[in-house]
């Protein structure tokens, strides 16, 4: 290895990182170390499946895990060159920022954020801000002037590599997700329907008996909802899913629930999973203690094949829901 290009810069009166700078390398340590912690226990092979297999889901897995991996070590190769006062320390200081930036705006653009905690938008934002408040101060800092003075900085070659490999990874890998996304975008099926069947375009299936059945189109999706009486209502949708693991469905369930029956006690009834017509069904059943007490049936079936789901939400207020839940999946087609 080379060191000759990592001398420390010609002695200064004041040879100590200290005030605003050390505050900034303890930023620096510190945003690294809950990055990794964070990705760490976050970390599930379900948040990585595009619906393109598992190849793809493993590939991108990996790159997430190697950019995360990076920004730990550039980190501490940062952290490392300005307390020894190495010539490239500024120019790593300022390169992890523009790759911790440019990953909170792919972040930003492509919706990947939390409702609250590290991954909100509002922190997003607020790192966006921070990271451009540090990079000028950088700059213009007296401090930094003088322990690195602007005609005895350098770039190594190693280095060029390290940050430029940084700054592509997550424009790469947002690139793959987009091609993936675009590439499970179909057109609407063209099927023609029977007696009692409906169609949002993605899935077909046949309304239950005696159920009034109305489609909604939206800007953002189409959907039908269901209607038996006082007793049974609900919903049903066809999206491009193939993600069948029991992590992500519990995901599901969580999104799909109603927060309005958060203060009732409740109990699972049922959590299965069974394969329908060649199509991978998991179905789960909640029963609320509200008065008279509510059923509440979620249940989403894959077909590999095609790379498409049908999800399904029923509430009753009686015990005939199951039933119903079974026979509206059974009669779903997805071609």
């Amino acid at each position: 290895m080379n060191t000759q290009n990592l001398t420390p810069l010609t002695p200064q009166k004041d040879r100590q990182v200290h005030g605003w700078l050390s505050f900034f390398l303890f930023v620096v340590g510190f945003g690294a170390a809950i990055t990794v912690v964070v990705s760490i226990a976050n970390f599930s092979l379900d948040a990585y499946d595009t619906g393109a297999g598992a190849f793809l889901t493993y590939f991108i897995a990996l790159i997430d895990i190697a950019y995360t991996l990076g920004i730990a070590g550039l980190a501490i190769y940062t952290i490392l060159a300005f307390l020894h006062k190495r010539s490239n320390a500024v120019f790593l200081g300022k390169s992890y920022l523009v790759v911790i930036f440019l990953s909170n705006v792919l972040q930003l653009l492509g919706g990947d954020y939390d409702d609250y905690g590290l991954g909100s938008l509002s922190q997003i934002v607020r790192a966006l801000i921070l990271g451009v408040i540090w990079f000028v101060y950088l700059c213009l800092s007296e401090q930094v002037s003088d322990l690195f003075p602007k005609e005895e900085r350098k770039i190594l070659g190693r280095d060029k590599y390290i940050v430029g490999s940084l700054v592509l990874t997550p424009v790469i890998l947002w690139g793959i997700l987009l091609l993936a996304y675009l590439g499970s975008v179909s057109t609407p099926m063209d099927v023609s329907l029977g007696y009692g069947e409906y169609s949002d375009g993605t899935v077909v299936f046949c309304a239950p008996e005696n159920a009034l059945c109305e489609k909604t189109d939206t800007l953002d999706n189409v959907y039908h909802t269901l209607v038996m009486g006082d007793s049974i209502w609900g919903t049903v949708i066809g999206v491009y899913d193939t993600n069948t693991g029991e992590e992500y469905f519990k995901e599901c369930v969580d999104s799909w629930r109603d927060t309005e029956l958060d203060g009732y006690d409740f109990s699972v009834l049922d959590t299965h999973k069974e394969v329908i017509n060649g199509s991978i069904m998991r179905m789960q059943s909640v029963k609320y203690e509200t008065r008279p007490s509510l059923i509440w049936q979620f249940s989403i079936l894959f077909s590999p094949e095609t790379g498409k789901a049908c999800i399904a939400s029923l509430y009753s207020t009686t015990e005939e829901t199951e039933n119903i839940m079974n026979a509206l999946m059974s009669s779903v087609r997805f071609k």
